[in-house]
């Protein structure tokens, strides 16, 4: 899954999918892992998305297909929180 930033409101970003599907996200956090940025974002409903974020002429936040990686950036934000 790849979501493009369309859009800002209020405090939120919106975030549109291949098929148009847009929806409003809340920024929580963001941190650099193997090089890359990952952000942890939730949507209205407080479901918190971990996605590697790609910054360039439009922000994407994509998907992270790796378990392992997936994991570990898991535990990294857990860590930010403590």
């Amino acid at each position: 899954m790849e979501l493009i930033k369309i859009g800002e409101k209020d405090d939120k970003i919106i975030l549109s999918d291949k098929n148009g599907n847009t929806g409003c996200f809340r920024f929580i956090d963001m941190l650099r892992y193997g090089g890359k940025e990952y952000a942890s974002i939730a949507d209205d409903e407080d479901e918190i998305y971990i996605m590697e974020f790609i910054d360039g002429k439009k922000e994407r936040y994509i998907e992270i297909e790796n378990d392992s990686i997936f994991n570990t950036v898991i535990k990294l934000f857990e860590d930010l929180e403590e």
